[in-house]
């Protein structure tokens, strides 16, 4: 009875690894550089949202933090893995306090560049390494502090459709 449990426990185990690996799509390494009034922009969220239709079942977006010299890396599903093929509208944020992601969190760049239906950038992810246009964003003025946490939120995405 034992080994028949732990022949059952396997195949479900196999079956779950199985239909995890299958909503993913393929990635593929893609690499860029932010900037915010010539300045690298440590910490700044770049996110890209799929034009035309999803990239999978579960609509990912692949998305990075830029480091302390602005250079980011995508991951769709697990650190550095890239972004699957397809265009993109980027969208760019940059919390004052990266550590701290919420909802709710203040926008240096007052929201501007954070929603995808008004994005200034697209990018075309392509099979094998993909080196990004660097996104430059010149002439703002930086919020450096809460002033009115309701209004500084970062706007949401793109409402989803029901069941994702």
């Amino acid at each position: 009875m034992r080994f028949l449990i732990n022949i059952g426990l396997i195949l479900v185990a196999c079956v779950c690894v199985g239909c995890r690996e299958g909503w993913q799509a393929a990635t593929y390494p893609a690499q860029g550089m932010v900037t915010v009034n010539g300045t690298a922009a440590n910490g700044a969220v770049v996110t890209l949202y799929p034009v035309g239709g999803k990239v999978d079942v579960r609509n990912s977006r692949p998305w990075a933090i830029a480091d302390q010299e602005g250079r980011f890396e995508l991951q769709t599903y697990e650190a550095g893995d890239g972004a699957p093929i397809g265009e993109y509208n980027v969208t760019v944020t940059w919390p004052l306090d990266v550590t701290k992601m919420d909802l709710a969190m203040t926008d240096q760049l007052d929201g501007q560049f954070a929603r995808p239906e008004q994005s200034l950038w697209k990018v075309e992810i392509e099979e094998g390494e993909n080196s990004l246009p660097t996104i430059a964003i010149d002439g703002v003025k930086l919020q450096t502090k809460v002033q009115n946490a309701k209004s500084r939120r970062i706007p949401r995405g793109p409402e989803m459709e029901p069941g994702q």
